[in-house]
C-alpha cells in the first residue's frame, strides 16, 4: 500500500534534492533599477545586507559592471549563473545590466508595451541578483526608475515617488520577511481601482483602456473576508494589488501584488460559463498560504499550491453551497485521474530536474484532496483550529510538511502518520469496486471507504464486503481519495441516480454510459434536464458514449444553462456522419449566445465529418469572443477535415496571426495535417510566445519529431515547463 516512487515518474536526468546550508545569513535587499520598455532591458544597482563570509547570489545572464564588499572592490567570481563573492562583510554592492529572456518579460502590442514578472521557483535571478532559495525569507526594497507615463508597481508598500524631467522612480518597501520568488515589478500604463477593507487597501489595475471590466476583479473583497474569518488569521499585510497583464497565463501570487492573466477580463456573456472568481480566491490563499508561511523547498510545494487550491474550493462553498464545491473538488479528481495515467509520484517528492516539475496536478489536486481528506477525518471545527495555529505558529517563515502535520496532531490529539504516510509521503492510488450481486451489493476497498445505504453512512474497512440494498453510494462526501468503480446493475445506478447526494449522482451517471437502452437513456435524459448542471453535464457525456440514436433524441435540447449546453454540443461529436446531429449542431453554432457553447459547436462538427460545412465553419472565424475561442475552435474543427483546403486556411490566418491564442490553436491541432505541418512546426518552436511554443508539444509528440522535442529540452532560455512537459514525451517516444 505505501509506493515510495510512484510509477514512469523518475527520469535518469532526476537528481534528489535537498534544502542547502549556507554560511551567511541574508538581511535585507535593496534594489535600484531602471527599466527601459522599448529596448526590453534593464540596469541596475543590488546593495546586499548580510552576516557573515562567502556571499553567494544567483545572477543569469548578467553583465556585471562592478561588485564591492563593504565599499572596497571585492574578490568574486561569476559564471553565468551564480556570483561568489569571497571574505566576510556586511553590505555588497552589485551594479549591472540585464536583457532577460525569463522571468521578467518584455511584452509588445502595438502601442502598448508592459514589463512584468511572471515566473515561480528560481525566476527571480534572472532579473535581479538573489540568493533564490525559497528557504531564505528576507525583507526588500525597490526603486524603479521608468519614463513618464509608465507606472511602476512592487511589492508592499509605496513609501515615494520622485520626478526627474521626464522620469519618474517609484520606492517600494516591503518590510515583512518573504521568500525570493515573490518579489515582483510591473511596469505599464495602468488605470487603478481602491478599495478599504479593515484598513487594508485594496487596489486593481487594468490596462489602460480596459476600465469596463474592473467588475471581473470585484470578489476580491468576498474573499479576503471569509479567509480571514475560516483560518481565524487577519489578512496579513497593509495592502493587496491585483494587477492584469498581457503577459500572464495565469496567476502569480507575488506577495501583496498578484499579477493575474489578461483572461480575468470578459463580458458578461463570458461570465455565463467562466469566471475570475476561482483564480481570484487561489491567487488570494497564496497570501496566506506560501507568502506568509512558505514552503523550504520545492518538494513541498503542495503546502503552497495544494493548500491554495483547496481554500480556492472552501471559498466556492461559502459562495455558491456544497454541490457546487462537490462539483470542483470532482474535477479536480479528474484532472488528477488524467495524469496519473502518465505517472504517478508521492505528493511530496525530492526527485526533479527542474523545480517547475513538481507544479503537476499531483501537488494542486491531490494535495487539495488530501486536505479534504483531513478536515473531514478531524470535523471542520478542529481542522479551522489546526489551520489557525499552523499559521500562527510559522508566520514569516518556511515550513515542511512535517511541520504541518505536527501541528495538526496537537490540535486534535491524533496521531496522523498513517494519513500522510499513504497519502503525501507515498504514491498509493486506492481503487473501490462496486458490484450488484443477488439482493445486495458487493464492495471490494483497499481503503476504509464511507458508503450510503439509504439514508445511512456505514465506514466499511479495506477488504471484501456484502451490504444489503437496492443501490449503494460509496464515498458520498469525496473523501477517500480512491478510485471508485461503480458497476452496479442498471437498476441500481437509476436508482442512485435520483440520491439526494451530488457524488451519488454523478457516480450514477457515469457508470449509466455502460448501457445502451432506453431505460438508461431515459434515466439520463432526466438527470440532463432536471438536475444541478454538473449532474446535467456528466449526463451529456454520458449519452454521447452511448451514441445510439435514443441516446442522440435525448441530446436535442437547447438547454438554459449554458454550461450544460457544452456538454450537449461535446457529447454530439461522437455522432460520426449523424445528419440529425449535423443540422442540431449547426444551428447551435450559428444561434449561440454563449461563446463557449458556439465553440465547442463548431469543433463538434469538425469531428463528426461533414465536409459541406466546412464554410459555415469559417464563416465563424472573425467572430469576437472570450480569449478567441471561436476562431481557436474554427482551427480545431478545420483539422479534423485534414484536407488541404483547410491546411491553407490555418497557415494562412492561424499560423501568421498576430494573437497567440490562435497560433496556440494551430500548434496544437497542426497534427492531424500529417507530414505537411512539420515545416511549420519548425518555426512554431521558435515562436516569440512561451504558450504557442509549449502548444507545439502536443504536436511534435503525434508526429514524433524528436529533433524538435529535444531542441526545446536543450534551450537554456525556454519555459522550464515547456522543457520538461518535452522531456517526459520524449521517454514516452522512447528518446
Amino acid at each position: 500500500m505505501v509506493d515510495r516512487v510512484g510509477k514512469n515518474y523518475v527520469l535518469k536526468e532526476h537528481e534528489i534534492h535537498y534544502p542547502e546550508n549556507y554560511d551567511f545569513r541574508i538581511l535585507h535587499y535593496i534594489y535600484y533599477l531602471e527599466i527601459y520598455p522599448e529596448e526590453s532591458r534593464i540596469k541596475g544597482k543590488a546593495v546586499v545586507k548580510f552576516l557573515g563570509k562567502d556571499l553567494i547570489l544567483h545572477a543569469r545572464h548578467f553583465q556585471i559592471n562592478k561588485i564591492k564588499l563593504d565599499g572596497k572592490e571585492a574578490n568574486y567570481s561569476y559564471d553565468g549563473e551564480k556570483i561568489s563573492i569571497q571574505g566576510e562583510g556586511k553590505e555588497a554592492e552589485i551594479e549591472y545590466e540585464a536583457k532577460p529572456v525569463l522571468g521578467l518579460i518584455f511584452k509588445k502590442l502595438k502601442e502598448y508595451i508592459e514589463v512584468a514578472t511572471t515566473g515561480e521557483v528560481d525566476q527571480a535571478r534572472n532579473w535581479i541578483p538573489i540568493l533564490d532559495d525559497p528557504r531564505v525569507k528576507t525583507t526588500t526594497e525597490f526603486y524603479i526608475k521608468v519614463r513618464k507615463p509608465y507606472i511602476a508597481l512592487s511589492n508592499g508598500r509605496l513609501i515615494d515617488k520622485e520626478e526627474d524631467g521626464d522620469f519618474i522612480t517609484f520606492h517600494w518597501l516591503m518590510d515583512k520577511p518573504h521568500s525570493p520568488y515573490l518579489n515582483s515589478i510591473a511596469v505599464g500604463m495602468f488605470s487603478k481601482e481602491e478599495d478599504e477593507w479593515e484598513g487594508v487597501k485594496l487596489e486593481n489595475y487594468l490596462p489602460k483602456g480596459y476600465e469596463e471590466f474592473f467588475w471581473n476583479l470585484s470578489s476580491v473583497k468576498k474573499a479576503i473576508e471569509f479567509f480571514s474569518s475560516y483560518t481565524g488569521v487577519k489578512y496579513p499585510y497593509c495592502r493587496y494589488a491585483q494587477v492584469v497583464l498581457f503577459s500572464m497565463n495565469g496567476g502569480m501570487e507575488y506577495i501583496t501584488s498578484t499579477h493575474l492573466t489578461w483572461r480575468v477580463i470578459h463580458d458578461k456573456i463570458a461570465e455565463k460559463n467562466y469566471s475570475s472568481e476561482n483564480l481570484i480566491a487561489h491567487e488570494l490563499a497564496h497570501q496566506w498560504f506560501g507568502d506568509l508561511i512558505t514552503t523550504k523547498d520545492w518538494p513541498n510545494i503542495w503546502l503552497n499550491e495544494g493548500f491554495a487550491s483547496y481554500f480556492e474550493a472552501l471559498y466556492v462553498e461559502h459562495e455558491k453551497g456544497r454541490e457546487e464545491f462537490l462539483y470542483n473538488l470532482y474535477n479536480k479528481w479528474k484532472g488528477y485521474e488524467e495524469e496519473k495515467e502518465k505517472y504517478t509520484r508521492p505528493i511530496v517528492c525530492r526527485y526533479y530536474k527542474w523545480g517547475d516539475e513538481l507544479f503537476d496536478r499531483h501537488t494542486y489536486n491531490k494535495g487539495a484532496l488530501f486536505l479534504h481528506k483531513l478536515r473531514n477525518f478531524l470535523g471542520d471545527e478542529t481542522f479551522r483550529k489546526g489551520i489557525k495555529e499552523y499559521l500562527e505558529r510559522f508566520k514569516y517563515s518556511s515550513v515542511d510538511t512535517e511541520d504541518f502535520k505536527k501541528v495538526m496532531e496537537e490540535v486534535s490529539g491524533k496521531d496522523l502518520t498513517f494519513l500522510f504516510d499513504q497519502f503525501v509521503y507515498s504514491a498509493f492510488n486506492p481503487s473501490v469496486e462496486v458490484t450488484s450481486i443477488d439482493g445486495g451489493v458487493r464492495i471490494k476497498n483497499e481503503v476504509e471507504v464511507d458508503v450510503k445505504i439509504g439514508k445511512e453512512i456505514r465506514k466499511v474497512k479495506p477488504g471484501e464486503s456484502l451490504l444489503s440494498g437496492a443501490y449503494v453510494c460509496v464515498d458520498p462526501n469525496f473523501t477517500s481519495l480512491a478510485e471508485v468503480e461503480d458497476k452496479q446493475g442498471e437498476e441500481a445506478l437509476i436508482k442512485e441516480s435520483k440520491d439526494e447526494e451530488l457524488i451519488c449522482r454523478i457516480r450514477a451517471v457515469t457508470s449509466l454510459s455502460r448501457f445502451s437502452d432506453f431505460k438508461a437513456i431515459q434515466a439520463l435524459k432526466e438527470r440532463l434536464e432536471n438536475d444541478f448542471w454538473g449532474v446535467s453535464y456528466e449526463s451529456a457525456i454520458s449519452l454521447g458514449k452511448i451514441k445510439n440514436d435514443d441516446a442522440l433524441n435525448a441530446l436535442m435540447l437547447n438547454h438554459e444553462n449554458p454550461k450544460v449546453m457544452v456538454g450537449i454540443a461535446k457529447a454530439l461529436g461522437e455522432f460520426k456522419f449523424n445528419q440529425k446531429a449535423k443540422n442540431f449542431l449547426l444551428e447551435v453554432m450559428d444561434k449561440a449566445e454563449s461563446y463557449h457553447v458556439r465553440a465547442e459547436a463548431i469543433v463538434s462538427l469538425g469531428k463528426i465529418g461533414f465536409t459541406d460545412v466546412k464554410e459555415k465553419i469559417i464563416s465563424h472565424f472573425e467572430d469576437e469572443s472570450y480569449a478567441d475561442v471561436v476562431p481557436s475552435a474554427v482551427i480545431e474543427a478545420l483539422s479534423y477535415f485534414g484536407d488541404d483546403e483547410s491546411f491553407r486556411f490555418v497557415i494562412d490566418r492561424g499560423f501568421k496571426n498576430e494573437k497567440e491564442t490562435i497560433r496556440a490553436a494551430v500548434a496544437r491541432n497542426l497534427w492531424r495535417f500529417g507530414d505537411k505541418s512539420r515545416e511549420y512546426l519548425y518555426y512554431l518552436v521558435k515562436d516569440p510566445s512561451p504558450i504557442v511554443r509549449g502548444a507545439t508539444i502536443k504536436s511534435l509528440e503525434e508526429l514524433k519529431m524528436k529533433d524538435l522535442l529535444r531542441t526545446i529540452v536543450d534551450n537554456e532560455d525556454e519555459e522550464l515547463r515547456n522543457r520538461s512537459n518535452a522531456l517526459r514525451v520524449l521517454y514516452k517516444l522512447g528518446q
